[in-house]
């Protein structure tokens, strides 16, 4: 039969990639102790007043809201657990002076009103000034906590501030990870992160578009790119076997149907931290493959140009129009404005970006865009 203990450490450690486990930890403890609340608080030396994490029992939302709105600031007990050696844990009945209980207006207007007769707490651990705590409340209708208690909830203590470590570590990968398929999702090159077999880790946004078209390539049941043409198909795999083999790679083009320009695709070994995090693939040689479209245009972005160019809002707009692979006549048609106006506002642009002639100014518009003009 498993013990509570256990079930403890078992939840905790469950709780490091599944933040709902951490509440079962507090339940259970509560369990444990008899206790009709337990909570998780932080305190930062540099504010004035506890943070209440998590909590349980009679500590629920509407609880937690009202100490954290008028009583968090009044509460004694968090800066007096968090002065105790880390690991250590106490109870309120034997860190605050009779007198502080006394005249204490939190414990008289919020913590008794609940029912609550005093609490066990441990400091779990400091970070930068920040002090995490746990506390478990005891009604009046159970016995004064004794030192065997103490000592039992020092023993889980260390776990549940290891366990809290893990969780903060998952949570900052999770978010490295959020923030990583934002930004290769919104690339206008197509994007595949591959395993070692072959089956995909990743597939952005632009690569399920262009294997919607299915006009030369598309994606099997695992998300491999797979071409339509045998003869691309055979030069694809090749290449994949080599980064398996922990080649190089090298570029292929894929033809597509409707007399368009063929897809050029390239297929290189994954850089070590990409193929690693976050999407924790498994060993090494992970294949990253790009799938560039020749027929798709590069969104010119007139505030991304005037910006990044220093130039004034009628020439970022002219210089956008080029970039688009647009000339001076349409511009000024479609802008209501003299083709002389026109030439005055690409001499501005040139004026102000040094370019020497329209053909640098285009070149360089366009890699600016390339690198900020990502898609919505």
């Amino acid at each position: 039969m498993i013990d509570a203990e256990s079930r403890v450490l078992d939840a905790l450690y469950r709780g490091a990639t599944d933040g709902n486990e951490f509440e079962r930890v507090l339940v259970l403890l509560g369990d444990m102790f008899a206790c009709q609340s337990a909570t998780l608080l932080s305190i930062d030396v540099r504010g004035s007043a506890a943070d209440m994490v998590l909590s349980t029992g009679v500590f629920d939302a509407a609880a937690r809201a009202r100490y954290t709105r008028d009583f968090a600031a009044i509460d004694p007990a968090p800066a007096a657990f968090a002065r105790m050696p880390t690991g250590t844990a106490s109870t309120t009945d034997r860190i605050l002076t009779p007198e502080l209980r006394r005249r204490s207006a939190f414990l008289h207007e919020f913590y008794r009103p609940l029912g609550l007769a005093e609490t066990l707490g441990g400091h779990l651990q400091c970070d930068d000034g920040r002090f995490e705590l746990i506390g478990l409340q005891r009604g009046a209708d159970r016995a004064p906590f004794e030192d065997e208690e103490l000592a039992r909830i020092e023993r889980l203590m260390p776990h549940v501030a290891r366990a809290l470590q893990l969780r903060r570590a998952f949570l900052r990968v999770e978010a490295k990870a959020a923030g990583l398929e934002t930004a290769i999702d919104r690339l206008a090159a197509g994007m595949v992160l591959l395993d070692p077999a072959g089956e995909a880790l990743f597939v952005n946004r632009a690569m399920r578009a262009i294997a919607e078209r299915a006009d030369g390539l598309s994606l099997d049941r695992t998300g491999r790119p797979l071409p339509a043409s045998l003869d691309a198909r055979s030069r694809f795999d090749a290449l994949l076997g080599a980064v398996a083999r922990g080649g190089a790679g090298g570029t292929l083009a894929v033809p597509r149907s409707g007399g368009l320009q063929p897809y050029s695709v390239l297929v290189a070994p994954a850089p070590s931290s990409l193929a690693r995090r976050p999407w924790g693939a498994r060993g090494a040689n992970c294949a990253l493959v790009l799938v560039h479209d020749p027929a798709s245009r590069q969104i010119a972005d007139p505030e991304i140009l005037q910006n990044g160019l220093g130039l004034p809002k009628a020439a970022a707009r002219l210089v956008a129009a080029l970039a688009a692979e647009d000339d001076l006549k349409r511009f000024a048609e479609r802008e209501g404005v003299t083709i002389h106006t026109a030439r005055f506002h690409l001499r501005t642009a040139l004026a102000r970006t040094g370019a020497r002639s329209q053909v640098e100014l285009v070149r360089l518009a366009v890699r600016l865009l390339r690198d900020f003009g990502l898609r919505p």
